[in-house]
């Protein structure tokens, strides 16, 4: 079974779009997950600039699968906003399931710690904040069919809050909303025992799949949890399609290649 293969623009740090379009070309990638600060300033500009993105990535046959750091260069903490601070998260996540539906993108990543820090706040305070804040989102994202899928980060990545996958698919649970599930990344993997399980039991609530070395390097050494997610895939016909994570600050083409032909040889 051929999966359909995503790279994020987040490798791709410095780049211009018609760099990353050209790249993508020589490697015969179609699909990307979109970061959109990585090559506009800020997000005024992109939501400015999306029928301009939309035209240079429909006349190379380049489709957007996700859309992530959609929390970058937002100085707002969830769990400690101000009541208007709370109001500019609401709208600026409007904004990007609006923009999502103008590109054709069906998901839409809740990561970052820095947005999610919950410093000395119980867990319980936090879980109740949490879940009242994604639960004002049901009726857009039914209305868009659009999902948010919701990122598990570890504890090495400054993670205080959605470090353990089954506080998220807790959490999931009780938000109660079919658009909104789960982003599994294999991150997880990197710093506890390897166990598919985790994955394959709870795919029903898993709506986006993304391979990462880790820290996010680049993939042209592949870890042993890696190599044996690939291996444990391969009789797993349920899973599509799959994304690789690389957060590159001074990436060269070769790198970024090589990275690609190691993604296409495990994943494909």
């Amino acid at each position: 079974m051929k999966r359909k293969l995503y790279i994020s623009t987040l490798a791709f740090n410095s780049y211009t779009i018609d760099d990353i379009i050209n790249i993508l070309v020589k490697n015969k990638i179609k699909f990307i997950d979109l970061a959109p600060l990585t090559f506009f300033k800020n997000w005024k500009i992109f939501f400015k600039k999306i029928k301009y993105l939309k035209n240079k990535l429909k006349k190379n046959k380049i489709e957007i699968n996700a859309i992530q750091g959609i929390f970058f260069q937002l100085k707002i903490k969830l769990f400690f906003g101000s009541k208007k601070d709370i109001q500019k998260l609401q709208n600026h996540l409007y904004k990007i399931i609006l923009a999502s539906k103008e590109l054709g993108i069906k998901k839409i990543i809740i990561g970052s710690s820095f947005f999610r820090k919950k410093k000395k706040l119980s867990k319980k305070l936090a879980d109740t904040k949490f879940i009242n804040f994604f639960s004002r989102f049901k009726n857009i994202l039914k209305k868009n069919k659009i999902y948010f899928c919701i990122e598990t980060i570890p504890k090495q990545y400054n993670e205080d809050y959605l470090y353990d996958f089954n506080h998220t698919l807790e959490l999931v649970k009780k938000i109660n909303c079919k658009y909104i599930l789960i982003n599994f990344d294999t991150s997880i993997y990197h710093f506890k025992k390897y166990n598919f399980r985790l994955f394959s039991k709870n795919f029903s609530k898993i709506h986006n799949t993304q391979v990462s070395s880790k820290n996010f390097k680049s993939f042209i050494s592949i870890s042993k949890n890696n190599k044996k997610f690939s291996k444990s895939l391969k009789d797993f016909k349920k899973l599509t399609s799959i994304s690789l994570e690389m957060i590159l600050n001074k990436p060269n083409e070769l790198t970024i290649q090589r990275s690609i032909s190691n993604f296409k040889k495990y994943f494909s």
